[in-house]
């Protein structure tokens, strides 16, 4: 295990177990003043709960002797036991008059039955009451030695619901004292198996977090070791989704960023080299060009003899004379031109305005070839060599026109020229694609190189000048080719870049 490692695992044992120890410390003073809180609560309702417990027993106690008392009053009505004792065919209904007006003067009599010794019913009456609210009280009384009186009186039930509520809140007070003394010790030891689990959990997450946070550390030092030996393909993954994984990130866009800069400077770096070759070239060539047409011109003016075949192989030899001076003119200029290319001169351009400007400025263009413009929605300034940047476009565009007329193609070619904004990567995307003959693969990927050309009279430079300008603006630019379906060039320039003030170099700032 290494020290970062231990140190992660120390640092979770310490947040872990931090917080844990004093919320120990302070459940355990709660706990303690709840118990002191909860004992003189109980002590001082113990009384109080008594005093009514008794109460509630004392009313019960007078509520049963006042409805034995009423018993024994209705069970003492005359005229109920002189119709009991009497007979006769209007007996049964007289006594059930007398049980019902009985019945009518006690409200709180419920049922009245009288029945024989031997359980025979001889009149009853009774009302309802509604069991929720009330609660039945059956009291029986002796009539005679014959008969006998059962009688249910109703009185309100919440009494008898609040005496049992009484009741249940005292065995609870018991029981919650009994339960008191043992919730201390049991409450140490939950919290000495929570205290181990949360330190085993602690270690364990630490372990797993330092050695995923170390593995992955890990690579990116070896990520950066690669980079150092001059790998600059090195690429790290980190699948999490925390600062590691930014720093790996960033880490591969640096080293995208390198790549770019070294292949950046090291074609830079070439094409400085056909430069001076180009040059050296150019005033080699230029020399001795002069002399040879005007020797030539010389030769085949002073001829005066009279031999027609001989005139006809001087006028041969004086038309291709001046047509090789001629052609090789035309590759001094151009070498000339791509020994002198311009240092880029930037400056705040809006890009809509650059290309309409453009478009307006090579009207010849617009009628060799059908050019659409798809511009962007909002305005986009771009620090960029205006004058360059056109030549860029020219160049492009001419090439397509070139291209689809070496390829002998009876329609006129189209040219779409896109522009869009990569935000992820705080570029310009400017696109120009064309439906002509397109390239061959062994072409696409030698088309940026100096003097590699496939038409007639091609120079092999005007792409090779394309790269060049769009590396120095800080921009790359892509080919992708299908042969009869066309081509396209897609060229990025950044959003963000910095002017060096005295030499006016421009420097790419970091992607965000």
């Amino acid at each position: 295990m290494s020290r970062f490692g231990l140190k992660i695992i120390g640092a979770m044992l310490l947040l872990a177990v931090i917080p844990l120890v004093t919320s120990i410390w302070l459940v355990a003073q709660v706990i303690e003043v709840s118990n002191n809180v909860a004992a003189g609560q109980v002590q001082q309702l113990a009384e109080p709960v008594s005093r009514s417990a008794s109460a509630y027993r004392a009313l019960f106690r007078a509520l049963k002797a006042k409805l034995k008392l009423q018993g024994q009053l209705i069970g003492g009505d005359s005229t109920l036991r002189a119709l009991l004792a009497g007979a006769g065919g209007e007996r049964p209904a007289a006594l059930r008059k007398r049980a019902a007006a009985l019945l009518a003067a006690h409200r709180d009599l419920a049922s009245l039955r009288v029945a024989t010794g031997d359980g025979r019913e001889l009149v009853k009456v009774a009302r309802s009451f509604d069991p929720q609210r009330m609660r039945d009280l059956r009291v029986t009384h002796p009539i005679g030695d014959k008969a006998r009186l059962e009688l249910v009186f109703v009185t309100p039930r919440a009494p008898f619901d609040d005496f049992r509520a009484l009741g249940r809140a005292q065995r609870d007070a018991v029981d919650v004292g009994k339960l008191r003394g043992e919730l201390e010790s049991l409450y140490r030891m939950v919290f000495l198996i929570i205290f181990g689990a949360v330190v085993l959990v602690a270690m364990v997450m630490g372990l797993l977090i330092a050695r995923r946070t170390t593995r992955r550390i890990s690579r990116l030092v070896g990520a950066t070791r690669e980079v150092a030996a001059g790998h600059l393909d090195t690429q790290v993954r980190l699948e999490s989704r925390d600062e590691v994984r930014e720093l790996g990130e960033a880490f591969n866009e640096m080293v995208r960023e390198l790549r770019d800069s070294r292949g950046r400077i090291a074609y830079l770096e070439k094409i400085g080299a056909w430069q001076e070759i180009a040059r050296r070239l150019a005033h080699e060539i230029k020399n001795p060009l002069t002399p040879i047409q005007l020797a030539a011109q010389q030769l085949h003016r002073q001829f005066a003899g009279d031999d027609p075949a001989f005139r006809r192989t001087l006028d041969d030899a004086y038309d291709i004379i001046t047509e090789e001076v001629d052609g090789l003119r035309r590759l001094v200029t151009a070498f000339s031109s791509f020994a002198k290319l311009p240092r880029v001169q930037a400056g705040a351009v809006e890009l809509h305005n650059l290309i309409d400007d453009f478009l307006k400025s090579h009207v010849e263009l617009s009628e060799q070839a059908e050019i659409r413009y798809t511009p962007l929605d909002n305005e986009c300034l771009v620090l960029v060599d205006r004058m360059l940047l056109k030549h860029v476009l020219v160049n492009l565009i001419e090439n397509a026109i070139q291209a689809g007329a070496e390829a002998g193609l009876e329609r006129t070619i189209a040219v779409e020229l896109t522009a869009s904004i990569d935000e992820p990567r705080r570029e310009v995307l400017l696109t120009i694609a064309d439906d002509g003959p397109g390239m061959d693969p062994e072409t696409v990927s030698r088309a940026f190189d100096p003097y590699y050309t496939t038409k007639e009279h091609g120079t092999g430079l005007g792409l090779a000048i394309v790269k060049k300008i769009v590396l120095e603006h800080q921009g790359s630019i892509e080919l992708s080719s299908t042969p009869g379906e066309g081509t396209r060039f897609s060229l990025r320039l950044p959003l963000e870049v910095h002017v060096d003030a005295t030499t006016g170099q421009l420097t790419r700032l970091s992607r965000r």
